[in-house]
């Protein structure tokens, strides 16, 4: 999977696994299942928000391929985060769609043209991040099958993101 001491300046992947952080911690000490639900719906507010930049980006514009799968990976982000949010309502809590300290972070101040590689590379390697913080939330949520099945849900998809991640980087990129 994805190595700890890889964060280097790659602010998205350190972002992520600060919030993994904070989900394993919470689940160490019995934190509501809203919040906990709140530090994934955080990860994809800036999926969402990294996938969208990237789209746009000079690189982006430049190659439709690239494009057209970054838009559509936001897309699945954004569908994550209106579920994680509709679970958190129903479990009592209020999601935040401010995550706090992303809005600046999960952008490359550096993506301008000739660093996709290198972009693509840290997104793979948040998104194997974000599987992993998936799979600690499911068993967390184990005697919650409706949790338990979004979570499942919803980490099948990043698994297919991570894959898609690996063909461009394989196929198109070398």
């Amino acid at each position: 999977m994805f190595e700890q001491g890889a964060v280097g300046d790659n602010h998205f992947l350190g972002d992520v696994q600060r919030l993994r952080v904070t989900a394993q911690t919470m689940m160490a000490c019995g934190g509501e299942p809203a919040d906990l639900l709140q530090t994934a719906m955080s990860a994809e507010i800036a999926c969402v928000l990294r996938y969208s930049m990237i789209a746009v980006s000079a690189d982006g514009l430049e190659n439709e391929w690239v494009a057209t799968e970054c838009a559509a990976q936001a897309a699945d982000e954004r569908g994550h985060m209106a579920k994680l949010a509709e679970r958190i309502t129903e479990l009592g809590g209020k999601p935040d769609y401010f995550a706090a300290n992303l809005a600046t972070r999960h952008m490359a101040a550096e993506a301008s043209k000739g660093c996709l590689p290198r972009l693509l590379q840290e997104n793979l390697a948040a998104e194997q991040c974000v599987i992993e913080l998936y799979r600690e939330l499911s068993t967390h949520f184990a005697a919650d099958p409706k949790t338990r099945a979004l979570l499942d849900h919803i980490r099948t998809d990043e698994e297919t993101h991570t894959s898609d991640l690996e063909d461009l980087l394989q196929t198109q990129l070398i």
